[in-house]
């Protein structure tokens, strides 16, 4: 079993996806290349990374009109701008997180605010918000867009809309399913069962006593065979699924307060007392 920390993750805000989705046919492609700025900028550590059109085709692996009119459309929405230094062009994005904003994200800060002069401002109720929880963002609708595209299915905004709702708060290892099944058959549309159904959802907020307390689960995806638990704390990469996973480590914390090892302790030290 592997416990993987969160490192360098990159956060793209739910209100910025809403924009990209009301461009249409286009929001695959604006999410894609935004999401290819932002990764360049990380390898770089600066928030105006060297991305010529040249090095974005091949990055991509996409037509050179593709990028011009992509990357004009992040221009138009105000998004990036291009920034010419000597024969060099540059992108400049307006709108990226700092190690510690991502930090307050998911709960974990470390840097100070002093070393964070490009932290996007916002209010309480914003941070709130961005707090992680069941993953309110369709992480794989890209690529069902995608996948719409090269077969010549034809959708509007209104698809888009009923698609993302029908993602929302639905665990990654549900999206997985429905939409590869979907597209697989050879679909036109993509099927989740309900809530109820789901054979992963009632393990939603439960916890694990491991060698580290993995503290609150928020979501679960499926990779490579092994199935990716994203608890609030911590990631763990395992191929026991949750059924064996929280039969053997588990406990709800609604229902137990304290942890099981920690009363264990206590209870023993008590013991000890009362007979000296």
């Amino acid at each position: 079993m592997e416990l993987e920390p969160i490192e360098n993750p990159i956060v793209i805000h739910p209100h910025l996806l809403q924009r990209f989705l009301k461009q249409g046919k286009d929001y695959a492609n604006l999410l894609a290349l935004y999401s290819f700025y932002l990764y360049h900028a990380q390898l770089q550590k600066t928030n105006q990374p060297l991305a010529t059109d040249e090095f974005t085709r091949k990055g991509m692996n996409w037509a050179i009109d593709r990028v011009k009119k992509t990357k004009k459309l992040l221009k138009e929405m105000k998004l990036i701008e291009v920034v010419q230094k000597k024969k060099y062009y540059y992108i400049h994005l307006f709108f990226i997180y700092t190690k510690k904003k991502i930090g307050e994200i998911l709960g974990t800060s470390t840097e100070s605010e002093a070393s964070a002069p490009n932290k996007p401002k916002t209010t309480k109720n914003e941070t709130t918000r961005l707090k992680p929880s069941v993953p309110s963002v369709p992480i794989l609708l890209e690529k069902w867009l995608l996948y719409c595209d090269k077969n010549a299915i034809k959708y509007s905004k209104n698809n888009l809309h009923y698609w993302n709702k029908k993602l929302e708060n639905r665990l990654s290892i549900d999206q997985q399913k429905a939409i590869y099944t979907a597209m697989s058959r050879g679909w036109k549309d993509f099927y989740l069962v309900s809530i109820k159904e789901s054979k992963y959802h009632k393990f939603l907020g439960k916890s694990l006593m491991m060698e580290k307390d993995c503290d609150t689960l928020v979501d679960i995806a499926f990779k490579e065979k092994r199935f990716i638990y994203q608890f609030k704390n911590i990631k763990i990469s395992t191929t026991e699924p949750p059924s064996k996973l929280f039969e053997r480590y588990g406990y709800d914390k609604s229902e137990v307060k304290k942890a099981p090892i920690v009363s264990d302790v206590k209870s023993k030290i008590l013991g000890l007392i009362q007979r000296f």
